[in-house]
């Protein structure tokens, strides 16, 4: 009895690391970011990545992430980047 109970608590906490979110996002797909670089700060570690969005690729957004908070902000690509969309 005891066994199958910590069979039981080992499946539950596998389960656990393979959430929801990951079953239904599995076969989602998964771009590279156009850009992605640290910005050096005291106390912070800023990573920063840019990249176009799917359905507007006009547009360019840039996500920052530190190990408390994350941020997003999205704007039109000026002409020059429009021309050259690889630079």
């Amino acid at each position: 009895m005891i066994q199958k109970l910590g069979v039981f608590l080992i499946l539950v906490i596998s389960a656990n690391a393979f959430t929801w979110s990951q079953v239904v996002s599995w076969k989602n797909k998964t771009i590279k970011p156009d850009a992605k670089y640290s910005i050096e700060t005291e106390g912070y570690n800023v990573r920063v990545y840019e990249f176009t969005p799917v359905t507007d690729p006009g547009s360019t957004c840039i996500m920052t992430f530190t190990n408390e908070k994350m941020g997003m902000y999205c704007f039109n690509k000026s002409d020059k980047a429009l021309k050259n969309p690889n630079k």
